[in-house]
């Protein structure tokens, strides 16, 4: 019995896992700032460090 309520709290947590890593982007269309926002959340490291205006300090 124990077992059972184990794996449905794994399957449980696995599942919100799931459907909150898989975010969608807005539509441009409909909302231009929110689509801005998404996409400035989800660019790489690499891009911010590059197109920053600071020197990077070593």
């Amino acid at each position: 019995m124990k077992s059972i309520r184990v794996n449905l709290v794994l399957a449980a947590v696995a599942a919100l896992f799931l459907t909150a890593a898989c975010s969608v982007a807005p539509d441009a269309k409909e909302d231009p700032n929110a689509d801005a926002a998404y996409k400035r959340e989800h660019r790489s490291e690499g891009y911010r460090e590059a197109q920053s205006s600071q020197p990077r300090k070593d």
